[in-house]
């Protein structure tokens, strides 16, 4: 009795005993200028949930439905090679912007409470999956000057190829163009957690249409990690890294009301960051500046 080659190949399959690969791994936890450090620092303070405008007093139960964006630079060479206390290029450009909703929801006492989710849906090779909220109010408001406090948070990852990418991977492992023996193209994990408390103030030029250019000072505190998942040489890499840090920002810019329900809002952010460069001994600032903006729409 003949058995078909099919069966056969999925029997075969069925009883064939996995092929272990071992893992490697070394984790560390990094000083906050550590090239490694200032890169999750870098990619995280470009999540920052950063006001675009002044907190106000809205009506109980009040609903805003905003679309920000904002630009995410892109690094040289010189700036990507950040693995291994900055001896190894990692791949940090994939998506020239960084966008995600937002809904603010009006409380009482003139407070209010902003909520943002980035599902994980993958984008220029980046799976993201990020929930931040602010909760806010105004200290002062007399026209034209406003003066409010906002306390933001943020919780998530991003995953996708950091370590070992497709300009490495299309060499063999071992080569020049391949180095550290990537495989394939890794799935790399970087949680993006930090705590904030911003003050902005704002003044509203009624003679302009109600223009109000507005400016604000953050502390942060950035709780940041990565996660290797890199098949390398046969090994498959699972180390950890991670890093906490305090970080101060400042943002300036001004929002327009187009109509009493639609309000744009643009702005430019900066926030320094200490980082080492090996072979040099030096700390240099190797800040974030990137320009965002806001269209909201109230309900």
């Amino acid at each position: 009795m003949r058995v078909p080659a099919c069966v056969l190949l999925l029997l075969g399959m069925w009883t064939a005993p996995a092929v272990a690969v071992d893992i490697y791994r070394f984790d560390e936890h990094l000083d906050s200028d550590r090239p490694e450090a200032w890169a999750m620092n870098y990619f995280t303070s470009i999540t920052l949930l950063s006001g675009l405008s002044v907190p106000r007093s809205r009506e109980m139960g009040s609903v805003e439905i905003a679309a920000e964006a904002g630009w995410i630079p892109s690094q040289s060479q010189g700036e990507r090679t950040v693995g291994f206390n900055g001896t190894k290029e990692e791949d940090l450009n994939h998506s020239p912007i960084f966008a995600r909703p937002r809904v603010t929801i009006g409380l009482p006492w003139r407070t209010a409470l902003t909520l943002s989710y980035v599902p994980p849906l993958r984008i220029a090779g980046l799976k993201p999956h990020l929930f931040a909220f602010a909760l806010e109010r105004p200290v002062y408001e007399r026209d034209p000057l406003t003066v409010g406090l906002r306390f933001y948070g943020q919780v998530g990852k991003v995953t996708g190829p950091i370590t070992c990418y497709s300009d490495v991977v299309k060499y063999p492992p071992g080569s020049s163009g391949n180095p550290y023996g990537c495989e394939r193209k890794s799935s790399d994990r970087a949680a993006q957690r930090y705590l904030g408390l911003e003050l902005s103030a704002a003044w509203r030029l009624e003679g302009l249409g109600g223009l109000t250019p507005w400016a604000s000072v953050a502390g942060n505190f950035l709780d940041t990690e990565a996660q290797v998942n890199a098949l390398t040489f046969g090994y498959r890499d699972r180390s950890l890294l991670t890093s906490e840090s305090w970080s101060f920002s400042t943002s300036a810019g001004a929002s327009y009301p187009l109509s009493d329900r639609i309000n744009v809002s643009i702005g430019v952010f900066y926030s320094p960051l200490p980082v080492v460069r090996p072979p040099y001994a030096g700390t240099d600032n190797d800040a974030l500046l990137n320009a965002r903006a806001m269209v909201s729409y109230e309900f």
